[in-house]
């Protein structure tokens, strides 16, 4: 009995430390500027311009998002495959991110029920 119990809190333990890490790793991971390369809405072009389309994440949690000719500012947090944004003035929103590497981000969005995927690349 006393096994099962030090077997499940060790478990909980090693759960909670990835958890942690897997936090550490995308916020460091995600700071800096990104270029949209792809921007699909199911599988087909979404009809937006994905060349015009950049992110930047500073390390203090704030983020500007341009898309053409407009400029969205506000803070973020990342948590685990989860991004949150609250661009100023308007109400926190969340995509999942399905991939982050040191060259490669990619969102997976819902917006207004339609599925649409942002791949994105590291600016140099």
């Amino acid at each position: 009995m006393m096994r099962n119990i030090f077997r499940v809190c060790l478990a909980v333990i090693m759960a909670t430390a990835l958890h942690a890490c897997g936090d550490t790793t995308n916020n460091t991971l995600i700071v800096g500027k990104w270029q949209a390369v792809s921007w699909t809405a199911g599988d087909q072009p979404s009809g937006n311009n994905a060349t015009g389309t950049s992110f930047q994440f500073d390390s203090t949690g704030h983020y500007i998002f341009d898309y053409g000719a407009t400029r969205q500012k506000g803070t973020y947090k990342v948590e685990n495959n989860m991004l949150f944004t609250k661009a100023e003035g308007q109400q926190e929103i969340m995509v999942l991110i399905e991939k982050l590497t040191n060259d490669s981000l990619v969102f997976n969005m819902n917006r207004g029920g339609q599925a649409e995927k942002l791949s994105l690349v590291r600016a140099q």
